[in-house]
């Protein structure tokens, strides 16, 4: 069942060759082995063999080498489904590594190897791989095969005919589209999977760049300008009109035009509610001292006053503001606000909130509620998780469900 075809037609198709792309392919090429060795599957349509993938880049896994600070924190102790994940990549010789917070990485501490161990995969599997390809064009075909489903209902099988800007016309059987979102065009995320799921009639949650640094108002940016590559651990919260959006905490980074570092990357996700609403951040900058306990500090230890508790700038700037005063500056540093006016871009953002809606889609198979035979897998979903691995595990997990389904095996992933 594996190699080139000869008139273009392969059993499964996918587009993009990305994370979910590629664990995708390799779990489609394993099960349809697997299903023609053991009769659970196997060629449909009596002619088209093989699994295909198609790459817009040059090469596979190019978002994938950044991610992590090219280190790759591929799933995180926390996941859903992150022992999956790792047997995966166990069984493609990567060892992974445990740290903080449960994330993983591999053992190499290198985004590479886990690429490298993609795409050897791939081609041990026999998947043809073809680069330099965008699709452009994708339409669902009938090849007039009857076919009966188990209430005996008669219904057609349907056939996928992809374009791409190279070469002849693609036929497929399953059509899995792994194309990304978004997020980081710069390593050809351009979103143009939201196109192709329209016109098979799927419904599109708006996209927006999700773990990405907060832009503040402008009458924000002279603070901002003083306190520019400050770090600080603190407790951030995110209120939006009255109400509170969400809590973080950890390390923060102050920007000239805004406020980043994970805490805040991770309440970047709840800015889609924003609905026209004020939006602030609002810093507890000691979140282990009571407002008393600091007011009383203040009041007592005059000499090292702010210093002792904040970075110098910071400190400076919480003086400046309260004129001195030990208890107004106890109330800023337990709530030193800023007001918010969006994200920073889809260049900058880690991944995309929003995507084709997760209600038409099977959670077990990633198949199509609305089109048999078609498949969607990774961030062209409407999934966005934490920093830490949880996005990553996503689009492995959700391209190992949609390739061994695609190829008609039972996956034991």
């Amino acid at each position: 069942m594996m190699g080139k075809s000869k008139d273009n037609a392969y059993a499964v198709v996918v587009v993009g060759g990305g994370a979910a792309g590629m664990a995708a392919a390799i779990c489609a090429a394993r099960g349809a082995r697997r299903a023609s060795k053991s009769g659970e599957g196997g060629n449909e349509s009596g002619g088209a063999f093989g699994v295909l993938c198609i790459e817009r880049n040059g090469e596979p896994g190019r978002k994938l080498s950044a991610t992590g600070n090219g280190r790759c924190n591929f799933t995180n102790a926390a996941c859903r489904e992150s022992e999956e994940v790792l047997r995966f990549f166990r069984e493609l010789g990567l060892l992974a590594r445990r740290e903080a917070d449960g994330r993983i990485y591999p053992y190499a501490g290198q985004a590479a190897v886990v690429r490298d161990a993609l795409r050897e995969e791939m081609a041990r599997c026999g998947v043809v791989l073809r680069c330099n390809a965008p699709v452009k064009a994708l339409r669902r075909t009938d090849d007039g095969a009857p076919e009966v489903s188990g209430s005996s209902r008669v219904s057609r099988r349907s056939l996928f005919e992809l374009e791409t800007e190279t070469g002849a016309p693609v036929r497929a059987e399953k059509l899995i589209i792994a194309t990304g979102g978004k997020a980081g065009p710069q390593y050809g995320s351009v979103g143009d999977g939201y196109a192709f799921a329209r016109r098979l009639g799927h419904a599109i949650v708006s996209p927006m760049p999700s773990l990405v640094r907060l832009v503040c108002a402008e009458a924000e940016k002279g603070r901002l300008r003083a306190l520019a590559g400050v770090r600080v651990k603190c407790a951030v919260a995110l209120w939006i009109g009255r109400a509170l959006a969400g809590r973080s905490e950890g390390e923060l980074l102050f920007a000239e035009d805004g406020l980043s570092g994970i805490c805040v990357m991770d309440l970047s996700r709840l800015m889609r509610v924003k609905d026209g609403g004020d939006c602030r951040i609002v810093l507890d900058l000691a979140p282990a001292l009571e407002e008393s306990a600091l007011a009383e500090l203040f009041e007592e230890k005059r000499v090292a006053f702010l210093t002792g508790v904040l970075p110098q700038k910071l400190a400076a700037l919480v003086e400046t503001e309260t004129g001195g005063d030990a208890r107004a500056a106890a109330r800023a540093i337990k709530g030193m606000a800023f007001a918010v006016t969006g994200t920073k871009g889809w260049r900058e953002a880690q991944v995309t909130s929003g995507g084709v809606s997760l209600d038409e889609v099977d959670a077990d198979t990633m198949e199509s509620k609305l089109v048999r035979g078609l498949f969607f897998a990774g961030e062209v979903l409407d999934y966005d998780g934490l920093c830490g691995g949880f996005n990553l595990n996503w689009a492995f997990r959700t391209g190992m469900k949609a390739g061994f389904a695609a190829s008609g095996a039972m996956s034991d992933a």
